[in-house]
């Protein structure tokens, strides 16, 4: 029996860019060597390399399934990211009004030897301690598990967001088991919010808006730098950039294909 193999660079871009979903970061140089087969696939079948996510060490796929969209109806998509190694599956409270959680859940429940091949991220609306608690147990019932490998405070703007009982709430989850690693994600003020969280000491992942319109800035690029020696893990997500192209830059037309 023929083992899974890796993609090849043009192949994964290939593919990568007619999924969609979340990417993996890093700085060049801090960069784990990727390796396949990090999920069951077919004999002989392409599978997404994987990296480890920040100083967790923990190995998840470069590219990610993201969960907007309802689960409970597309249950044979899951089989497939599975069959071709995307084992990083992010979710939130609200995506589709609970169906994709419902629908990571009763996949979960269909195939229970799944779920340990699975790095599974959701996401919670609230901030204060007692509506994050409340929004946890609920996706820990709508997913089906005991615990979510990544939970993120979802779509933080300003650091004052993160506050010490935020910290306090994140220790306490983590040691009941019912969270592994904590972070944020964001769309907005980025930037600023990756330095912020690269001093603070217990954010081990962020999710942003990362792509060809941002990637080039110096901002960007020293916001990344931050958080790779801080060893937090980063998720890239609207990794298309989508809209037209308005700017005068050379760079972003170039990388935009203009």
């Amino acid at each position: 029996m023929s083992s899974p193999r890796s993609f090849t660079r043009r192949e994964f871009f290939k593919w990568a860019g007619t999924v969609g979903g979340g990417s993996l970061l890093a700085a060049t140089g801090a960069m784990a060597q990727g390796t396949g087969g990090a999920a069951a696939g077919s004999p002989g079948a392409l599978q997404v390399a994987t990296r480890a996510f920040g100083k967790s060490g923990v190995q998840v796929s470069m590219l990610s399934l993201g969960g907007m969209f309802d689960i409970t109806s597309n249950q044979l998509l899951l089989k497939q990211a599975l069959q071709f190694g995307v084992t990083y599956w992010d979710t939130a409270d609200c995506y589709n009004g609970g169906k994709s959680e419902q629908g990571i859940g009763q996949f979960f429940e269909k195939y229970p030897e799944t779920r340990k091949k699975v790095f599974l991220v959701t996401k919670s609306d609230a901030r204060d301690p007692e509506g994050i608690s409340k929004l946890l147990e609920q996706s820990l019932s709508r997913l089906k598990t005991d615990s979510i490998d990544l939970y993120f405070i979802h779509g933080v703007s300003k650091i004052k967001e993160l506050t010490n009982e935020t910290k306090t709430w994140a220790e306490k989850a983590k040691a009941s088991g019912k969270i592994k690693l904590f972070g944020f994600s964001t769309h907005s003020n980025m930037e600023e919010l990756m330095q912020s969280a690269a001093k603070m000491g217990w954010i081990d992942g962020i999710m942003m808006t990362y792509n060809f319109r941002i990637m080039q800035s110096n901002a960007m690029k020293s916001a990344v730098d931050a958080c790779v020696r801080a060893g937090i893990g980063l998720t890239a997500m609207k990794t298309q950039g989508g809209g037209s192209v308005k700017t005068e830059s050379e760079t972003e037309l170039r990388m935009a294909g203009r």
